[in-house]
């Protein structure tokens, strides 16, 4: 038999379900997209893979206008020489060490185990020759030196396997998921292999590095033996660097080619002219074409570079004041609604016959109405900029232009009205009826049991 006193509980139990509010908000995240244009008609790419990035002034403002492929394994051949410098580095700040000041020796195990008969080019080093890290590091980039790379290597790490370990942990660390290393030489193997836009990411980290460049960008250098060999000046084989060579590219600043028995050529470079900066990685290109063409790779990079100085500019497409949407406010006084305007200004690359005012802007705003107070700058939605119907060229977080407080008044009345109107309340209500209800009929039960009880108790007995 229930009691009053549980009665009373279960009472207090439905007033309590009864004035229980729940909010959800939500949340979302702009996305950065990508251009994808198409090549102008005419213009051939031998290569299986390749990418086209405009650089800026960091990771976050590069802009990929090309990419064929770029996301599929290849293998890198001499291009690792990239990672090999970028990791030296990377080592160089980790412990501290002088590159100027610390020297490696050439040995004849050296030789034995990592250069004699792999076919990669030398330079020539003998035996117990000693070289700066620099010397090393430049020469085995610029000639794609197998013994200044492996003496690099000893001299680095304790031996080329430590080498190659730290350069794969190197690459996970810098989002490279589909680059792995098996020798610092560049020959093939199943376990060696990366991709056009990992490339780009070895050398956007690379370029962190102040020393970066004057390796890299060096067209000739000339070693002085700290012991052993004789002073030599050695020039980079890379044909695009060379003025006497009809592949000559005047605005590169730096390119590094790779050679694969399985796959073809590879060639890395990034080129500068008129404030503009580009990276063009190419891979897996034939020796020649169907008229006998060689240096398809150098062609490939060149066309890219140059389709990209000729027909693409920066262009300001959004203006951080402009108005883009407005979404409605409760709870605030003097307005019933705020603007949303983009977080930042959009400045991008595009085609230079792009018309701005042809450019789509798609906007999407996360909640139709908010409630005050609204900070200024809170992220409401976003805007992609679309050209060509459906090339997506960017994406920007679209804020609130005004921060509005929040009227008291109204949210107390709101917070009223909002109790009489929830579906809790009404749930409350529900309960609290049918407990009445019950008691009511447990009160008419137990009243006439108690009344038949008494009348039972002074019926005279017979």
């Amino acid at each position: 038999m229930i009691t009053r006193r549980l009665f009373g509980g279960l009472v207090a139990v439905a007033l309590l379900i009864s004035l229980a509010c729940v909010c959800a908000p939500t949340a979302s995240a702009a996305e950065d997209g990508a251009i994808g244009y198409t090549l102008p008609e005419g213009k051939v790419i031998y290569s299986d893979t390749a990418l086209l990035v405009n650089l800026g002034s960091d990771t976050d403002r590069d802009v990929v206008l090309y990419a064929k492929a770029a996301d599929e394994v290849r293998a890198p051949g001499a291009m690792i020489r990239y990672m090999v410098v970028t990791y030296t580095l990377h080592r160089l700040k980790e412990t501290g060490m002088d590159m100027d000041a610390v020297t490696g020796s050439y040995t004849v195990e050296m030789f034995n185990n990592y250069v004699a008969g792999t076919g990669v080019p030398t330079a020539n080093m003998q035996y117990g020759e000693t070289w700066t890290l620099r010397d090393l590091l430049t020469v085995s980039f610029i000639q794609n030196a197998s013994d200044a790379v492996t003496v690099l290597a000893h001299t680095l790490d304790g031996s080329v396997e430590k080498f190659v370990e730290g350069m794969n942990a190197l690459a996970d660390e810098i989002g490279c998921d589909y680059t792995h290393y098996a020798n610092v030489t560049g020959l093939d193997s199943l376990s060696q292999y990366t991709t056009a836009r990992d490339v780009y990411r070895i050398i956007r980290y690379g370029q962190t590095f102040s020393a970066f460049e004057s390796i890299v960008g060096c067209r000739l250098y000339t070693v002085k033996p700290l012991a052993g060999g004789t002073e030599r000046t050695l020039y980079s084989v890379n044909s695009m660097q060379q003025s006497s060579s009809t592949f000559y590219y005047s605005p590169l600043a730096f390119s590094r080619t790779g050679l694969s028995e399985h796959e073809g050529r590879t060639c890395a470079s990034v080129a500068r002219d008129s404030g503009y900066e580009y990276l063009v990685v190419v891979m897996s290109c034939p020796e020649t074409n169907d008229a006998g063409e060689y240096g398809l790779h150098y062609q490939d990079t060149r066309t890219l570079f140059r389709w990209a100085f000729n027909q693409f500019e920066h262009s300001t497409l959004l203006a951080k004041s402009e108005i883009l949407a407005s979404v409605k406010v409760d709870l605030s006084w003097n307005t019933d609604h705020v603007n949303l305007v983009p977080e930042r200004e959009f400045s991008t690359v595009v085609e230079n016959k792009l018309d701005p005012s042809q450019v789509i802007k798609k906007v999407t705003v996360y909640e139709q109405n908010i409630k005050a107070p609204v900070e200024k700058g809170t992220v409401l939605g976003k805007v992609e900029l679309i050209v060509n119907v459906d090339q997506k060229i960017g994406e920007v977080n679209l804020v609130a232009a005004d921060t509005l407080n929040r009227n008291w008044l109204l949210f107390a009345f709101s917070g009223i009205s909002g109790f009489f109107t929830s579906p809790w309340f009404w749930v409350g209500i529900v309960l609290l009826l049918l407990l009445i209800g019950g008691y009511i009929v447990l009160n008419i039960t137990y009243n006439r049991r108690r009344r038949r009880n008494r009348l039972q108790r002074i019926k005279p007995h017979r």
